[in-house]
């Protein structure tokens, strides 16, 4: 499985996960309820959670190419809809297999 992550700096992390859930889950099953959900895509998932610092991302899928297009997704719709100006940078995590 592979891994990556991204902390994602806003001021309104729970209302920005709250918009972009919203806006993917018409292309993709998603949801959010508090400070935490999920989008899934056709090639993984992508997890999100509100931290008082910002929104953390992470993103799980079965193959390299296939992580790379959830992040991709998720960060082209995140920086597309936000007005804040957000900087999505994904980082590849270690293999947990």
């Amino acid at each position: 499985m592979f891994h990556a992550q991204a902390l994602v700096l806003t001021d309104h992390p729970s209302a920005v996960a709250a918009h972009v859930t919203k806006e993917l889950g018409l292309e993709f099953t998603a949801e959010w309820s508090a400070e935490a959900g999920t989008v899934e895509l056709p090639d993984g998932i992508c997890d999100l959670h509100a931290w008082p610092e910002g929104l953390r991302l992470d993103a799980f899928a079965t193959t390299r190419a296939g992580l790379d297009r959830v992040a991709d997704v998720v960060k082209r719709r995140l920086e597309h809809l936000s007005s804040d100006h957000l900087n999505v940078d994904w980082y590849l995590r270690p293999s947990a297999s």
